[in-house]
């Protein structure tokens, strides 16, 4: 006879906690299209610097160029761990989300701490890491979360005979 294996059943602190996710995931999300490079008068998102330093061909050759188009993938895997998430996927799309979230926060840590605000003359800015690091915190909540807010439900099927 076949037999199922218990099946996760989502508590209200899972659902919260993919709230929280959620919301931290957007933080992310916006933050790559807040200002990160402030010259003079003009402030840049992270995509419009990327394409500066790819313009000038600062890093032609070099590994950190890998970085580049890595950043550039942010959105899409986030996209993915919601429609993940939405797909029952609830543990792989909290893991993926936490490991960006935290790569994310990182950069956008480092970033926060070296910026001068946008009243400096050239520099980074503060809008963009700031909010990316608020997302980020927020998303490491988030999927911590959504694991303790999981628990074992009982199986539909305890198989045996009839």
């Amino acid at each position: 006879m076949p037999t199922r294996s218990p099946t996760r059943v989502r508590t209200r602190l899972g659902t919260a906690a993919a709230g929280v996710a959620a919301v931290g995931a957007l933080l992310v999300a916006v933050g790559t299209f807040l200002p990160w490079v402030v010259s003079g008068s003009v402030l840049r998102d992270s995509y419009e610097s990327i394409s500066v330093v790819r313009t000038v061909r600062a890093l032609d050759g070099n590994p950190l160029e890998l970085v580049l188009d890595g950043w550039t993938m942010i959105i899409p895997a986030l996209t993915l761990c919601v429609v993940g998430h939405a797909l029952g996927f609830r543990r792989t799309a909290a893991t993926i989300s936490t490991i960006l979230a935290i790569i994310c926060g990182t950069i956008a840590a480092t970033a926060t701490v070296l910026s001068g605000g946008e009243d400096v003359g050239l520099g980074i800015a503060g809008a963009g890491p700031i909010t990316m690091l608020i997302g980020s915190v927020l998303t490491v909540i988030g999927g911590v979360g959504i694991f303790a807010g999981q628990r074992s439900g009982a199986t539909g099927d305890v198989g045996g005979e009839p």
